[in-house]
């Protein structure tokens, strides 16, 4: 008798409660379904959102870069006396005087190498291996000046490096690809080519 009533007593309870908690899922799910279909077509992040609690670490107040403070009319600045992590830029301009501009950088051999290089991957192309005005892309353009020619090597090297810098006529400008040093490294690197130290200052 009391195996039989457990029994009963057993499959009575297990299966009200099951169906009691199979119903408080499916109506879980319907809810889940509802609120997905509220928020349309919009994406599962947003629809997240929807829930106050889930948007604490997504809508948190924080500090973007250059985002303008809280009640300011325009973006924030750097900081006075920031300057690139490069190093601060020069105003030479290729239409000033510039025969008082010094090469800061002593034409050692580990400055030679690094001239080389920028020289080779910006350079050669059209002033040619030497410098004479014969790269790959010089008869296309019809006139590239080589920089072994007695009128460049009367240059400074204050000339030569706003040239790089700045650039002129058909020359581009190489001042966003060659920065800090390395726009003497090449300087120094041409005055090799031209055979005359740095004899143009």
């Amino acid at each position: 008798m009391s195996k039989r009533a457990y029994g009963r007593t057993g499959v009575r309870a297990c299966g009200r409660t099951g169906v009691r908690a199979y119903g408080g899922v499916r109506r879980a799910l319907a809810a889940a379904a509802l609120a997905v279909a509220a928020v349309g077509c919009t994406t599962l992040d947003n629809a997240v959102g929807k829930v106050p609690w889930f948007t604490t670490m997504r809508d948190q107040i924080v500090a973007r870069p250059f985002e303008a403070p809280a009640g300011a009319a325009s973006p924030r600045s750097a900081p006075p006396g920031s300057v690139p992590l490069w190093g601060r830029e020069d105003s030479l301009d290729i239409l000033t005087e510039l025969s008082e501009v010094s090469n800061p950088v002593a034409p050692t051999e580990a400055s030679l190498a690094r001239g080389r290089r920028m020289y080779d991957t910006y350079c050669l192309v059209c002033h040619g291996a030497q410098g004479g005005g014969d790269g790959p892309v010089a008869g296309k353009l019809g006139y590239v000046p080589p920089l072994v020619t007695d009128m460049t090597k009367q240059r400074s090297d204050g000339y030569i490096y706003a040239m790089i810098k700045q650039g002129r006529g058909l020359m581009p400008r190489y001042g966003d690809k060659m920065r800090g040093a390395d726009r003497w490294h090449v300087v120094n690197y041409v005055r090799r080519l031209q055979g005359a130290g740095n004899s143009g200052q």
